[in-house]
């Protein structure tokens, strides 16, 4: 055998060594437990999933219900899974015969210079017009089939899938966004409201501490000194109070924006006041491995890995011989001028069969470029799961001081109040003045207030607590998809 040959099939067996697989990432690293939480118990699968139940608000829970219908971010979203579920479609139509109806008719004229030769055969078929006109048509149903020999299709349509489902978490997680934003910015609202309450009760105080002021002024037993501080007092709380009335607007309208509803929506519904709602049972973290079947950000990163992945292989069985074969059945018609007219019905079968080794270099660098977008993919999931697992670090150091810092600010408030209580005896016994007793007041209002912010830290780190443990969804909905006999990208995702 000579040289020329053998560069063929060397050529070939050289390609084709190279297809046998895509590059394979190593399995994420997780702890084994939580650094925050030491012995922490198993999530509760069922509180986790609708989370926002657990604050036992009625209208906290309307909210986040309407606002995941309604968001414009979760409705792209959708639109973005309709999109790869047609792709998924248009990757499946690969695998699947492929038929057409084309049809064609010619007509072509001959200019005719001689004549026919006397008694020759052909005498009576050759017109006499100087220019002979020559039809043509066929009509016919043909089916084309490139055989997927090597699974390069298939591997196409798999990484369909995997987008699809990518963009399915993706959905939730939009979704958990919203819910997230909106318990947040509800929680805000109600810590704002109850500001503005206490802020209007330290406001009378203030100008009750100034009247007094000015009537001791008056006595000769204080200075003017006295009575501009108090009044300034008045003047700052007053000013606070027009501050804090933009920032409720501002929480009211960033609401109607969440919910896609018209500015003042949430006014209305939300004027009257009520108190900041505190998720009374305790929040149970599980552990880290947890979140790879919980949180649909790092399921939408591992399934966009799984595509990548695959569409690194289909890259490098595109390097594998071609194989299709046709078919056709259809009627056929020729015409000589007015001389000879004919039809006849035809079938015919046929192969095609492609090796690319003069386009090797245009496949060789497709092939580098896969491997590079899923190298992209892996570092992107990686970066997706560190992020993760701070987040819930995060969330529990400070659910943790949170708790503690509550406490603290209520026993202060507790005291602030008992000593209100104890200067009020003390007045009605005439034991003390009423400057005394205001001063306590002035003291238990902020007391309440610290207390008020307390409890509205806390409220929100529960909520970001909630969302970092992937609560808001149960994974089973993952599963549910138009391609349930794919391999679910969650299986490729956990070590």
């Amino acid at each position: 055998m000579t040289a020329k040959a053998l560069a063929a099939p060397l050529l070939l067996a050289l390609a084709l060594s190279a297809c046998s697989s895509a590059p394979q990432h190593a399995d994420p690293q997780l702890p084994e437990g939580w650094f925050s939480a030491a012995g922490a118990q198993a999530a509760d699968a069922e509180t986790l999933a609708a989370w926002w139940h657990q604050f036992d608000d009625p209208q906290l829970t309307a909210l986040v219900s309407r606002a995941m219908q309604q968001n414009h971010d979760v409705r792209l979203a959708m639109a973005r899974v309709t999109a790869a579920r047609a792709q998924l479609r248009q990757s499946r139509a690969g695998l699947l015969p492929s038929f057409d109806l084309p049809g064609s008719a010619s007509r072509q004229w001959v200019e005719n210079d001689q004549d026919a030769e006397p008694g020759s055969p052909l005498a009576d078929f050759i017109p006499d017009d100087d220019v002979i006109s020559v039809d043509t048509w066929e009509l016919a149903l043909q089916a084309t089939w490139e055989l997927d020999l090597f699974g390069a299709t298939r591997a196409r349509r798999d990484s369909a899938a995997r987008q699809l489902r990518s963009a399915e978490a993706q959905t939730v997680a939009a979704r958990l966004a919203v819910a997230s934003n909106t318990a947040q910015g509800y929680l805000q609202l109600r810590a704002l409201q109850g500001q503005r309450a206490l802020l209007v009760e330290g406001i009378e105080v203030a100008r009750e501490l100034e009247r007094i002021a000015g009537l001791l002024f008056h006595a000769g037993e204080v200075t003017r000194l006295d009575v501009e501080a108090t009044s300034a007092e008045r003047a700052s709380l007053e000013a606070d109070l027009d501050e804090l009335d933009i920032h409720l607007a501002e929480a009211q309208l960033a609401l109607d924006t969440l919910l896609a509803e018209p500015p003042g929506s949430t006014a209305a519904r939300l004027a009257a006041s009520a108190p900041v709602p505190l998720a009374e049972q305790r929040i149970a973290p599980g552990q880290p491995v947890d979140l790879l079947r919980r949180r649909p950000d790092l399921i939408a990163e591992a399934a966009r890995l799984d595509a990548a992945e695959l569409q690194s292989l289909a890259a490098r069985r595109d390097l594998f011989p071609k194989l299709a074969v046709q078919a056709a059945v259809g009627r056929s018609g020729f015409a000589l001028g007015d001389a000879i007219s004919s039809a006849s019905k035809f079938a015919r079968v046929g192969a095609t069969f492609g090796l690319p080794l003069l386009d090797y270099p245009r496949r060789g660098a497709a092939i580098d470029l896969a491997d590079a977008e899923g190298e992209t993919a892996y570092v992107a999931f990686e970066q997706a799961l560190t992020r993760a697992l701070e987040e819930v670090e995060r969330g529990l150091t400070r659910m943790a001081g949170q708790q503690r810092r509550h406490t603290s600010l209520s026993r202060t408030r507790e005291h602030r109040e008992r000593a209100h209580r104890l200067a009020q005896r003390s007045y009605e016994l005439g034991e003390a003045n009423l400057s005394e007793v205001l001063d306590a007041q002035r003291g238990a209002l902020q007391a309440r207030q610290r207390a008020l912010e307390g409890r509205t830290a806390l409220a929100t780190a529960q909520v970001a607590l909630y969302v970092a443990l992937g609560g808001g969804w149960q994974a089973e909905a993952a599963e549910t998809s138009d391609t349930p006999s794919e391999a679910s990208a969650l299986e490729r995702s956990q070590p």
